[in-house]
């Protein structure tokens, strides 16, 4: 894996090396490797504009060359009335106007060729150079000693065209590049921080956490934190992909990049520069730009042996016309071989996608940790999704509970163990408990059993006593006895039980339905009983449900879906990490668990469950796209080369061609940025 010099992006096998400025530095391509002495990164748009002046120069001349040419060339003379005297002094006249041209437009070419010959690895630049050069001479030595047969529009016209060619390709390479730059630049490089009653203006990195900073109408928030002070509407469309604004008051959350639209307010920073969620997201983008996918390490192996087959085809064509007719035709007819072969066609078909389709889904709010992840989303067959927090809101409350001792003490002992617990259903059963006015006693030794409950012990009067908390099977008892309910008892008794509900989210039906449509199969997952999980299946669409499950057994079923097709896993929990690490594509939500987010390859900033079959689609769209490149690339080269070897096409138009290859490229994939996303 290499980064080009030029443009920022990754690639795979062999690089071009350069020696620019006493540093050898690598390229993915040969329009990089032309453009970056000449543009650079130093005042970019400005040298920009000065090789466009040169290539504007180059082909203002090589037209003339055409043109003059053209009066040498079948008697064209006699039609302008000139004598054939003036042939000699037109031919000086045109070999003058070409030696700029060979210079502005060829020298790069020929100086790569001199560090190619010296390093003994050749590549295109050196295969053209070589040609056009020996067109240029085989022409100047016609023109100076009376002859007429000289191709100086052919040599001159070719350099025009390719060095086009190796812009355009250079260019769309590195404005796909500026995206993560302008990423970068969203975040504020300075902070309004508040200090002893005083503001004072400092650099983003210097702000600790714990700081207050005030952030006025219009501007961008600096850093994640709390807001502290104010209320007003923040647009957060370049996290979630919302353009609505959101309404933010005290307490609520702040994040990096995003607008302040209509409050002065002060916020607690919460995360420094280098944690906020923003940074994480141009972290993500980072990884994601520097993988390769499937296609993109196809691709580079056969460009690995596509520039030696094209330097042997050159030589065959060469060597066969100059047997069966003249030099002149041989070294034209080899020349056409060389300049209509488009390697980096091969090389941008598919990063260019990729690369676009990265930025496409960040500006939905969506997070892809690598390229790969769009060919394994487009050929998904099953989809399996947590229950709790991923299909349902994760937000339990109680729904009845009944009691064979007093409520005071049967809610006591319950929430004196769950308010410790993190897990939905412990949370629903403490707030309960508070709402009821329920102050729990003292307790120690508290454990959660993974799939099971939790026990621990509970002060009573003055003693310990062991409560236990969860399902039948934590008290050995059978499933069916007491299905869908919280058992709770001590000291060898069932006390009562609680039952619990969640709700769904708005989402979930549509998405399953959506999946459906895109011919996925979906499955249920959770560690939750077989009739609250069967009831919330049956809910949404979900075709396959799977209930009392610890997370080994999740693996397993994940693994057995695997055997059919490429599987997906959807979920949010620590106990979901395993899962989204297994399956050959992890999704998560913005609500997840750190873990779960580290163990995806997808994250959906925002809870956009609806989002999931619109990425499928979407990256069905991207392997489209990169299948057409390969196949545009594979068929115009063995067309293009095929018919300069028998003859059929002159230098000229085989560098028209090879431009004309490239741009159909390019605007293939960069029309994937007005890509509808959302599923229609």
């Amino acid at each position: 894996m290499h980064i080009c010099d030029h443009c920022g992006l990754p690639f795979g096998g062999s690089a071009i090396i350069r020696e620019v400025e006493n540093s050898k530095l690598l390229f993915c391509c040969y329009g990089c490797s032309f453009l970056h002495p000449l543009i650079g990164e130093r005042n970019g748009e400005g040298n920009a504009n000065l090789f466009l002046l040169r290539l504007g120069i180059s082909a203002f001349l090589a037209m003339n060359v055409m043109a003059l040419s053209w009066a040498v060339y079948d008697q064209g003379w006699a039609t302008l009335g000139m004598e054939p005297a003036a042939i000699q002094v037109l031919s000086v006249l045109i070999l003058v106007l070409s030696l700029p041209v060979m210079i502005i437009a060829g020298g790069p070419f020929f100086q790569n060729m001199i560090q190619e010959v010296h390093a003994r690895r050749l590549s295109m630049d050196s295969l053209i150079a070589l040609g056009t050069f020996s067109a240029f001479g085989f022409s100047t030595y016609q023109a100076l000693t009376g002859g007429t047969k000289f191709y100086f529009d052919t040599a001159t016209m070719t350099l025009v065209f390719v060095t086009a060619g190796r812009y355009i390709e250079a260019s769309a390479k590195t404005r796909s590049s500026q995206a993560i730059k302008r990423l970068l630049e969203l975040q504020p490089r300075m902070a309004r921080v508040v200090e002893g009653g005083t503001e004072k203006i400092i650099p983003t990195p210097e702000v600790k956490i714990g700081s207050i900073v005030r952030i006025l109408p219009g501007e961008r928030i600096p850093l994640d934190g709390i807001l502290d002070e104010g209320f007003t509407s923040v647009n957060e469309s370049v996290l979630t992909g919302e353009s609505l604004p959101k309404r933010k008051r005290a307490g609520d959350e702040l994040y990096a990049a995003t607008v302040n639209i209509d409050g002065a307010v002060t916020m607690r920073v919460t995360a420094e520069e280098h944690d906020t969620l923003h940074g994480h997201i141009v972290r993500l983008v980072q990884e994601a730009q520097h993988s390769r996918s499937q296609s993109q390490l196809t691709g580079d192996r056969i460009s690995a042996l596509f520039i030696p087959l094209v330097i042997s085809l050159s030589i065959l064509t060469f060597g066969g016309w100059a047997i069966v007719s003249s030099f002149e035709a041989a070294l034209l007819h080899a020349l056409s071989v060389l300049v209509v072969s488009c390697p980096c066609a091969l090389g941008i078909g598919t990063p260019l996608v990729t690369v676009n389709a990265l930025f496409r889904v960040a500006e939905k709010g969506i997070l892809v940790r690598s390229t790969s992840v769009f060919e394994k989303l487009a050929t998904a067959t099953t989809i399996a999704f947590d229950k709790t927090g991923t299909i349902t809101n994760g937000k339990l409350t109680v729904k009845t509970f009944h009691s064979h001792i007093d409520e005071k003490t049967f809610l006591e002992r319950a929430a004196a163990l769950e308010q410790h617990s993190e897990h939905p259903i412990g949370k629903a059963i403490a707030d309960f408990a508070r709402s009821r006015n329920v102050h729990p006693p003292a307790s120690k030794d508290v454990q959660a059993i993974p799939g099971k409950g939790i026990i621990g012990k509970v002060r009573k009067n003055g003693e310990w006593i062991e409560v236990k908390i969860g399902t039948a099977d934590l008290f050995g008892l059978a499933q069916t006895e007491h299905n869908g309910t919280i058992l709770i008892g001590w000291e060898g008794c069932i006390r009562g039980r609680i039952e619990v509900k969640d709700t769904l989210r708005t989402d979930a039906a549509q998405t399953v339905k959506d999946l459906h449509k895109l011919d996925v199969k979906t499955i249920l997952l959770s560690g939750d009983s077989h009739a609250a999980t069967s009831e919330i299946a049956k809910s949404v669409g979900i075709q396959e449900a799977h209930a009392s499950l610890l997370p080994n057994e999740k693996l397993d079923i994940l693994e057995s879906a695997k055997q059919s097709g490429i599987t997906v896993m959807v979920g949010d929990g620590i106990n979901d990490a395993p899962s989204l690490a297994a399956a050959d594509v992890g999704i998560t939500l913005a609500s997840a668990t750190d873990i779960a987010k580290e163990s995806a390859d997808v994250t959906i900033i925002g809870d956009h469950l609806h989002r999931i079959p619109s990425l499928i689609q979407f990256s069905r769209a991207v392997v489209k796209k990169i299948r057409w490149n390969l196949l545009w690339a594979f068929g115009y080269n063995a067309v293009g080369i095929s018919l300069a070897v028998v003859g059929l096409l002159q230098p000229i138009i085989a560098a028209a061609a090879m431009v004309m290859s490239s741009v159909f490229i390019i605007v293939n994939s960069t029309r994937l940025r007005t890509t509808t996303f959302e599923m229609s």
